[in-house]
């Protein structure tokens, strides 16, 4: 029979991942999943939910394997999974590292990696590749950039040193493009995207990516870093950060940066004589016969068309994107028409030959000519498409460009337009081209507003009309729909905001709010709100000296739903001062408009911030009037969402029969409505309350309900909040150990992404379960940490309980007085939990039968004059002044 840990080594091995590579996708130690393998250690339920995922375990067999992994059931269980029967299936072999062929390519990337699958093998090159790849190896070489030309071949040949390394590099190897990344601030967001790397939380987005690359021994291949030099000083600091890692630049200009080592690309060898019998010592031939072939299948390289082809190739001295547009004329063209055209703009090319401008400028002779030769419809196809960002589906190209599908065919075959490799359906523009084509656009200033107009049109009400499949079991499907298009949905919304499209604005800052909040994006989320707010604020200015006739009350409604979005990212920023006041100036100007959709949503989440800060009372009667609003609209989303918010508020005051109620009222509601966030939150919130209640048979079950809902979306935020309460389980039943692993895991996720009020939540929870286990150091560490970020962030709930804590730790050290004079206050403050308050009260009533009564007299004394304030200051150690 097979045990569990070799069931796992087998299915991992037919799935072609070694342990490090398991591990990371993952999220945990290499050490727990060789231990797993071992049959040493068995996984977390976190941790075996995420191994159903990454070991492709089929959704409906899932929970079987997970109670085999938690064993619940017995490894024979194993046996009638329809994943035993096909592993040996699913075993490929790896990629060669290396391979001498200067036609070989890597047919699938590899696992550790985002790199795009080449379409054609690389033409050449084999120098180049084997000079940068040396140049890579030495461990003095931390950034290598390979300069020249647009079209000369810097991106190709880079992806193929980079398949030829990976095997170099313990945790991966990935691509990120930088096309369209618009301005240097988005650098950061760009590379984390192409890590795979989620922001969130309060903490600066570099810093994030800094800490998350730290350790790792990585290739990043940046493609593309030309028009964004204002900003590549960062990659200096990255380096001195992340020691292990490596860069591979591409860039049309040296980046002049202290770590930078330069390698040029240049066009292909040009030879003036042909030999099909050996076309690889002519290169350029080689890439110009082969994309000819692809254009024409009837195409056969003559022995009479080599000059012409030999001409060719010097007259755009070897450039790989001229030749490949050169080559794809020959579907309406002889060779030596095609000599003949590009010979008229030789002055271009006659002077490309030394520097990197006039190569430039042989490009734009080559578009020049392409462009020529198109017809009307396919002028304008190409011109309207350059108002794309990141690429475009065919639906987008036809309602914003009213490019069909025969118009985007004739330009995919004269190589003017690219099919994506990284997703089906999609296509892009070389960013040169698109450039040239946006210059075109440019000249009727008519033609390129109606463009640029028509671009915001479609991708905010893209937005608006996703929120629907948002809030609903499609969820994932639309994510994955909407993640490619934010360089698009980026330019829509300045678009929008430029032309002083309120209507546009609206529909979409629902889903735009919504898309940042899952993925975590909250800087960039607020930075696009805030724009909006600031638009709005100008709008009312001008009305008050009449200077718009514009109706009020829509400006009014528009920037108090605006308000709120940007309220909500500065909650979760961790401002919860300016988020406090621009929710409270969004509900005064709601509550006097019919905005209650709007309304609702400033309430319910101005509910939970109060509640979060310790006003309880008023946090119950904005979320019960978010959740009346909800109800006279019917919006079944919202009323789930501000019920579960109501259950916390609730909890937190102890009326657990009446929390435990509402959230599984709530529940209900979010299962109706298939949403994972709003599953996850409800589910987790019940199993916790009914875990307080003692309802001990029914956590596990609305745990992992929560867990699973998290793990289809790949919430990160949810796992790590659903590892939390897994911890609380495991230490109620003794298993601190267990509840230790849930807790380190869930607080990496929390510091990494700068997640202050959870971490400062988890970390209170991991000072206890040292403190229970007598590690009063480790204790203390873990409750000053957690009484600081809440004190920095205002959550007084976190800060009084982070303080409650350092009071028990003082009465083991002999410091009971003044572990008295914290309970007191502790007792007295009303942002304190119920459970705080509760344990506090034990506290106190246990240190006032041990003091005598002149040392009670001396902190009765004590608590009269030191506010709780300078407690506060005096054991976290925080100056008056911070």
């Amino acid at each position: 029979m097979n045990s569990f840990g070799n069931w796992v080594k087998r299915r991992r091995k037919a799935l072609d991942l070694t342990q490090p590579e398991l591990a990371h996708r993952v999220g945990c130690s290499l050490a727990t999943i060789v231990k797993i393998e071992a049959d040493q250690r068995r996984p977390s339920f976190q941790i075996a939910a995420l191994l159903a995922e990454h070991l492709e375990i089929q959704a409906a067999e899932r929970d079987v394997f997970i109670k085999v992994a938690r064993q619940e059931k017995g490894d024979d269980h194993l046996e009638t999974l329809s994943s035993y029967f096909d592993t040996a299936s699913l075993s490929m072999p790896k990629p060669a590292a290396h391979t001498s062929q200067s036609t070989a390519f890597t047919p699938k990337p590899p696992q550790k990696s985002t790199l795009p699958i080449p379409l054609t093998p690389l033409i050449g090159r084999e120098h180049e590749t084997q000079t940068v790849i040396q140049q890579l190896q030495d461990p003095a070489c931390r950034l290598l950039t390979l300069t020249g030309s647009g079209g000369v071949g810097k991106t190709r040949l880079s992806l193929e040193v980079a398949y030829r390394t990976y095997a170099n590099f313990e945790h991966g190897v990935y691509f990120v493009s930088l096309v369209g990344t618009g301005a240097a601030e988005f650098i950061v967001p760009a590379i984390a995207d192409g890590l795979g790397f989620t922001f969130s939380g309060a903490t600066e987005l570099k810093g994030q990516l800094f800490n998350h690359l730290k350790d790792k021994q990585v290739l990043l291949v940046l493609d593309n870093l030309e028009h964004l030099l204002a900003g590549v000083q960062l990659l200096d600091e990255l380096l001195e950060h992340a020691p292990r890692l490596k860069v591979l630049a591409t860039s049309r200009e040296q980046l002049n940066l202290r770590a930078e080592w330069l390698f040029e690309v240049q066009g292909l060898p040009v030879s003036p004589h042909i030999d099909l019998h050996n076309l690889e010592a002519n290169s350029a031939a080689a890439l110009f016969i082969q994309r000819a072939k692809h254009s024409n299948i009837n195409f056969v390289p003559l022995p009479e068309y080599l000059p012409a082809i030999a001409h060719i190739c010097q007259l755009v001295e070897g450039l790989p994107l001229a030749l490949e547009l050169a080559a794809s004329w020959v579907r309406v063209m002889s060779m030596n028409e095609i000599v003949h055209e590009i010979e008229r703009s030789l002055d271009f090319l006659s002077t490309t030959a030394r520097d990197t401008p006039q190569r430039h400028r042989s490009i734009r002779a080559v578009f020049d000519y392409s462009w020529n030769l198109l017809s009307l419809d396919e002028r304008r196809a190409l011109r309207w498409l350059s108002v794309f960002r990141g690429g475009f589906t065919r639906a987008a190209a036809e309602q914003v460009a009213g490019a069909t599908l025969p118009l985007i065919s004739a330009l995919v075959d004269k190589s003017l337009v690219r099919r994506s490799v990284a997703s089906t359906g999609r296509y892009d523009l070389h960013e040169l081209l698109r450039q040239y084509a946006a210059t075109r656009l440019q000249l009727d200033q008519q033609e390129e507003g109606e463009a640029r107009r028509r671009h915001a049109e479609f991708y905010l009400a893209l937005l608006g009309d996703y929120q629907s499949r948002l809030q609903s079991q499609h969820q994932r499907e639309a994510l994955v729909r909407i993640n490619p298009e934010t360089d698009n949905i980026r330019f829509a919304w300045e678009e929008a905001i430029l032309n002083q499209r309120l209507d546009l604005l609206r529909a979409a800052v629902w889903s735009l709010w919504y898309v940042y909040e899952l993925r975590t994006y909250f800087q960039e989320g607020e930075m696009l709100i805030k724009r909006s707010v600031e638009l709005t604020r100008g709008w009312l200015a001008k009305l008050e000296v009449g200077g718009l006739g514009l109706e009020r009350t829509n400006i009014q409604g528009a920037l108090g739903a605006f308000l709120a979005h940007q309220a909500f990212f500065s909650f979760r920023l961790g401002r919860n001062i300016e988020s406090q006041q621009l929710f409270e100036e969004s509900i005064s100007l709601l509550r006097n408009l019919n905005e209650s959709t709007s309304l609702a949503y400033a309430l319910g989440h101005y509910g939970i911030l109060r509640s979060l800060q310790g006003a309880y009372e008023e946090a119950v009667l904005n979320t019960s009037e978010a959740i009346e609003l909800s109800r006279a609209s019917r919006d079944r989303w919202q009323e789930a969402l501000y019920t579960t918010f109501l259950g916390m508020a609730t909890d937190d005051q102890g009326k657990y029969d009446d929390a435990f109620r509402l959230f599984k009222e709530a529940l209900q509601i979010c299962r109706e409505l298939g949403d994972p966030r709003l599953i996850s939150l409800a589910a987790g919130y019940l199993g916790q309350t009914a875990h307080t209640l003692g309802r001990y048979d029914e956590v596990p079950d609305l745990l992992r309900e929560g867990l699973q809902a998290s793990a289809e979306t790949n919430d990160r935020f949810g796992i790590a909040l659903a590892g939390v309460r897994m911890a609380m389980v495991a230490q109620t039943r003794g298993k601190s150990l267990e509840a230790r692993r849930h807790l380190k895991e869930s607080i990496q996720h929390f510091r990494e992404a700068g997640d202050t009020w959870f971490l400062a939540h988890a970390l209170n929870f991991e000072g206890k379960i040292a403190f229970a286990a007598g590690e009063y150091e480790q204790a203390e560490e873990r409750f000053r940490e957690a009484g600081k970020l809440a004190f920095a962030t205002q959550a007084f709930p976190m800060l009084l309980d982070a303080m409650l804590g350092l009071a028990t730790l003082d009465t083991e050290k002999g410091s009971a007085e003044r572990a008295l004079l914290l309970a007191l206050h502790i007792v007295k403050n009303p942002a304190g939990t119920h459970d705080t308050k509760q344990r506090s009260k034990k506290l106190r009533d246990g240190l006032l039968e041990r003091l005598s009564e002149a040392q009670i007299a001396t902190v009765n004394m004590q608590f009269q004059h030191k506010s709780f304030e300078a407690l506060v200051h005096e054991f976290l150690l925080i100056s008056r002044q911070s």
